[in-house]
């Protein structure tokens, strides 16, 4: 009970900032997300860490994306395509080093991660699309 009123109260606290749209439209994508993952490690209960291992990656990943394209966006455009190709080298070697790292230190089944993982990777960087599309409407 204590996590979810704390998930509630940190959601009213970004709904109520004026430019934070562009976030709550990223946040309620990752909670669909995480109810699509729900669901499938309802019924697949041997591989409830796979699947959320494979959401973890492109959510945090995300939201450091979606915070700094927010941040910059007021700084022009040249200045936020700076930030967005510094970003993809960035997420380029983290997502390497995350993938990496999974499949060397812990021992588990790599299908249900690898569809987990991009399913949430292409959703969420769609998702980062559209953001990107609201923000340099305003």
């Amino acid at each position: 009970m204590f996590v979810f009123w704390n998930v509630f109260r940190v959601l009213s606290i970004i709904k109520d900032n004026k430019r934070s749209k562009e976030m709550m439209l990223y946040i309620y994508t990752v909670i669909f997300l995480i109810g699509i993952a729900g669901i499938f490690s309802r019924f697949f209960d041997n591989m409830n860490s796979e699947i959320f291992f494979g959401l973890s990656g492109p959510v945090l990943v995300g939201f450091i994306t979606i915070f700094f394209m927010i941040k910059y966006s007021n700084n022009g455009a040249i200045r936020l395509n700076r930030i967005l190709v510094k970003g993809f080298v960035i997420k380029f070697i983290f997502y390497g080093g995350f993938i990496i790292t999974i499949f060397t230190v812990y021992s588990f089944k790599p299908v249900p991660f690898m569809c987990s993982f991009t399913l949430s990777f292409i959703v969420l960087h769609m998702m980062e699309a559209v953001v990107l599309k609201k923000i340099q409407g305003r």
